[in-house]
């Protein structure tokens, strides 16, 4: 299927704060539910022992992703990382809850970050989790070339759809995900009267998502587009690696990008088996 280049709700400059935080709110409620990250922890050992870096900047975190646990998964790994959560629309709500909660090894940037072009001073391998396919790729190149050209690792990992499959799941991904606010709602907090509003009285946050879905699925840049990105930043001393893993759900995968500075001899296939 060929990439599109549509729009999502959570992109736009004039979609409501107050919208976009209870959809951020969700994303990572229900991407904390899941375990399938710790299946990257040996895509983590290959770049981050080849990096020799223990730092995460993470770009495009909204709520923090799956960082709450995937951070205790890695340690348990014996990969213990630092990581700095960063977005281009940074919720004062959010990063003074990050505070409150004094999350060990976890800090959230207070200024805005444009993954296109992060600053020099935040140092470490930068990951996306679930945010590549929101760069047409011509920023989606800038990304990767900015990484390649400072010798930083860099990571991209966005939820696939696997075949034969994928078009019954992509029909049936707005009705999982009204189901999904509908059951998760009351357990997301804080518990306010505006979360409850826009998901129940006027569902507009749980439409605008599934929105987002369809149109995430449909802009998501599968291997081959991946492969041809890195085209003109082939070189031996730095690495690119694409690839798909399985999440443990039978209905997503993960496509993935890993690119590091080739310091040690590795063969990523070999350490994912």
């Amino acid at each position: 299927m060929r990439r599109l280049n549509l729009f999502e709700f959570s992109d736009l400059n004039w979609y409501p704060r107050v919208f976009r935080g209870i959809q951020t709110d969700y994303l990572q409620f229900v991407t904390a539910r899941g375990t399938g990250h710790q299946r990257l922890i040996p895509l983590f050992k290959i770049a981050l022992k080849n990096s020799l870096t223990r730092e995460i900047v993470d770009l495009c975190s909204g709520s923090g992703g799956p960082w709450r646990h995937f951070r205790e998964q890695l340690k348990n790994a014996g990969l213990e990382v630092r990581v700095t959560l960063t977005d281009k629309f940074p919720s004062p709500e959010l990063i003074a809850y990050w505070d409150n909660t004094h999350q060990e090894g976890m800090v959230y940037y207070e200024k805005p970050v444009d993954a296109r072009s992060v600053p020099d001073h935040l140092l470490g391998m930068r990951t996306l989790f679930e945010g590549f396919h929101h760069f047409k790729p011509a920023d989606a190149f800038m990304i990767l070339k900015d990484a390649y050209e400072k010798q930083i690792p860099i990571g991209i990992f966005d939820a696939s759809l696997p075949w034969p499959q994928a078009p019954l799941i992509f029909l049936l991904s707005p009705i999982m995900t009204l189901l999904g606010y509908l059951f998760a709602t009351p357990f997301i907090k804080p518990h306010t009267f505006s979360r409850f509003m826009w998901t129940y009285l006027l569902p507009i946050v749980p439409l605008a998502t599934c929105w987002d879905g369809l149109a995430s699925f449909l802009r998501g840049y599968s291997q081959r587009d991946l492969k041809k990105l890195i085209e003109p930043l082939a070189m031996d001393d730095y690495r690119f690696e694409i690839g798909e893993l399985s999440t443990g759900v039978a209905i997503f995968n993960f496509t993935y990008l890993i690119g590091f500075p080739h310091r040690l001899v590795n063969v990523v296939q070999a350490e994912v088996e």
